[in-house]
């Protein structure tokens, strides 16, 4: 779609998913404002017939057909030939009797009446095309922020780990509601762009037709209006930026402290909290202010400057109905033409400031998600066709993107059917080795391979499936808890559901509920202990039935009594399926048929619980001072 302004190439390959209805609103559009300018002369007509209807006529055409050349031919001045003429033209009015005069006066008012009722036949169907300019791209622009909120949700989730520590939640809140209600404004912008040149056009060409020096007059202030809509414009576009990155900022922080709610009130913050949130809004609020000072300029501006050509070409009018140019059915259509030229101008001048509006919105949208490279995933990768669950970490060295060292020279085993306990301060790269080996990130230097395999050459979704894992952090999600336990199988029959739930000593206190495995959580589990929700996140993790189990501290809000019970069934998983242990717990990490103790980024020891301590090296002394109480439960960092 060409418009006076050229969209950027991304809003306009957006509009084209919608160009269907759109093309039907524009067209509607069209219609619409062709009807308005085509009141233009039925009003001149309207208001000459009232004048022949009155008893003597009360507008009399002073300037004459080809009065020039008969003046010329005549040796007579112009307005002495055209003073002569209205003295007989009034004689004859004088003496125009009473019948002549009725059927005059019959004739003006069939006439009135024929053009009263095309009147109502272009209003009437200016309904309809109004009617459907509204529905066609008001639908438009709601498909348009549809579309484009399942794009923006979809390309989310294929984006790296590293995006989302980097971004705030609110942040990216902000760009899938209030970007996205800005954005979708393309669409008026599109309409404004056809309704304002088509009214402003067509209306100047209906004053070129009745007087071409008022309508050369008229053309003078446009480029006038045009200079000051190009300056208001590039202001606008830079405080609209700011009001949304100031949005974005004060969602942020709502969530947040929304999210974070049970901490604020713990340490009895919500005076500080509601002190900074305060000064976000007003942030917001003065740069919302700015805005909306250059928005509210515009358009009395754009009125003004429509104002003064309307007093300029009426007070030119009045000069040549003196000198009997212009006739007062012409004046009238006139003032209503130059009406709807401001009209269109008012158009083009929102066109100016919802594009800048839009194209603030589109910056965000793609520069925060739509243009952030994916992450990696492999579609095209091999799948082997009975993996064992062989895991080796070789050579393997990770860096950060901003330089800092996580791993360095890191090789282990693990064999199928045993497991590993990652043991170490915080900071050591026990959590990155996890990251690692669900392809969150790669290696800087160095392969993970699965059964001889590097990873990076398997097809990730299917990598990714051989994992069942349980985070230190539950998170749930709002729905059932059927649908949270399917999350990883959706298609997991019932039995097996009830089986991993059992397995997990989950399925107590599930079929305790009113409404078992069909009860509705609430947001982030929020119904359930602690305990019970880490028995679900166990759970979640057989349902799929893992070849490799991932456990960040499973058990670790688990009261005795479960963590005995949960214990004993991941010991048994343990015998058959391979399995990582991020062990926080040193009780956790004696289960272990091996332990690796980080420090670093580096492996300081490694074996088993009772070689690690018959070594009496780093291991044995963290256990010895768990053993003192020196650390209390047993916790690392």
């Amino acid at each position: 779609m060409r418009l006076f302004r050229p969209f950027d190439r991304r809003i306009g390959a957006e509009l084209k998913t919608q160009r269907k209805t759109i093309l039907k609103g524009l067209v509607c559009v069209a219609v619409t404002s062709m009807l308005t300018a085509a009141m233009i002369p039925l009003t001149k007509e309207a208001i000459q017939a009232i004048q022949d209807s009155a008893p003597v006529k009360i507008d009399i055409q002073t300037s004459l057909p080809n009065e020039d050349a008969l003046s010329h031919e005549l040796k007579v001045p112009v307005e002495q030939l055209r003073e002569a003429v209205s003295k007989v033209r009034a004689q004859s009015e004088r003496s125009e009797t009473k019948e002549q005069a009725t059927v005059r006066q019959d004739q003006a008012l069939r006439r009135l009446g024929f053009v009263c009722m095309i009147v109502v036949g272009f209003f009437l169907l200016k309904y309809f095309f109004t009617r459907g300019q509204a529905y066609y791209l008001s639908k438009a622009a709601a498909a348009l922020a549809s579309d484009l909120r399942i794009r923006l949700f979809n390309r989310l989730q294929r984006l790296p780990i590293s995006y989302f520590n980097e971004k705030h939640t609110g942040g990216i809140q902000s760009v899938l509601t209030n970007d996205i209600n800005v954005y979708q404004n393309a669409v008026t912008l599109i309409r404004d762009s056809i309704d304002g040149p088509t009214k402003g056009i067509l209306s100047l060409g209906a004053i070129f037709f009745i007087n071409w020096k008022l309508a050369l007059i008229s053309l003078l202030f446009i480029p006038v209006m045009a200079w000051f809509v190009h300056q208001n414009g590039k202001k606008m576009k830079a405080a609209q930026s700011r009001v949304q990155d100031d949005l974005s900022d004060l969602t942020a922080m709502s969530q947040e402290a929304l999210s974070g709610v049970r901490v604020v009130k713990a340490f009895a913050a919500e005076q500080r909290v509601g002190g900074l949130y305060r000064a976000l809004v007003e942030r917001q609020f003065e740069s919302q202010l700015r805005a909306i000072r250059r928005f509210a300029q515009l358009r009395p501006m754009v009125e003004l400057i429509g104002a003064v050509a309307l007093a300029v070409v009426l007070y030119i009018c009045g000069m040549l109905a003196r000198v009997g140019d212009l006739q007062i059915s012409q004046i009238v259509a006139l003032t209503y033409a130059l009406d709807i030229i401001n009209q269109g101008a008012r158009s083009l001048a929102n066109v100016n400031n919802t594009y800048n509006q839009v194209q603030a919105a589109a910056d965000r949208i793609y520069g925060e998600v739509l243009d952030v490279p994916e992450e990696h995933l492999r579609d095209d990768g091999v799948e082997l066709p009975s993996p064992s669950g062989r895991i080796e970490f070789r050579n393997v060295t990770f860096e950060y993107p901003d330089g800092t060292r996580a791993l360095n020279n890191v090789s282990f085993v693990i064999e199928p059917g045993t497991s590993l306990a990652l043991v170490g301060p915080s900071g050591a790269g026990k959590s990155t080795i996890a990251d690692l080996l669900l392809r969150f990130y790669d290696p800087t230097s160095g392969q993970i391979l699965l059964d001889g395999v590097d990873i990076r050459e398997l097809r990730t979704p299917w990598y990714r499936r051989l994992f069942g894992v349980v985070p230190q952090q539950t998170f749930l999600f709002a729905g059932t808890i059927l649908d949270n336990l399917r999350l990883g199988d959706a298609d997991a029959p019932d039995d097996a559901v009830k089986r991993a739930a059992e397995m997990a000593h989950a399925d107590g206190f599930v079929s305790s509920t009113p409404d078992g495995y069909m009860t509705v959580l609430g947001e982030r589990g929020v119904r359930l202990s602690g305990g019970e929700g880490q028995r679900l996140a166990i759970a979640r993790a057989l349902v799929r039935d893992p070849l490799v189990l991932l456990l960040d501290e499973a058990t670790s809000n688990l009261d005795a009594v479960s963590e005995r019970a949960v214990t004993g069934a991941l010991t048994e998983l343990m015998c058959q399926k391979t399995t990582l242990f991020i062990a926080h717990r040193l009780t956790t990490a004696a289960r272990a048929t091996r332990i690796l103790v980080l420090r670093r980024g580096e492996i300081v020891e490694s074996g088993s619980h009772q070689e690690l301590m018959v070594h009496d090296g780093v291991y044995a002394g963290m256990y010895a001072a768990f053993s003192s109480g020196i650390l209390e439960g047993g916790e690392l960092g």
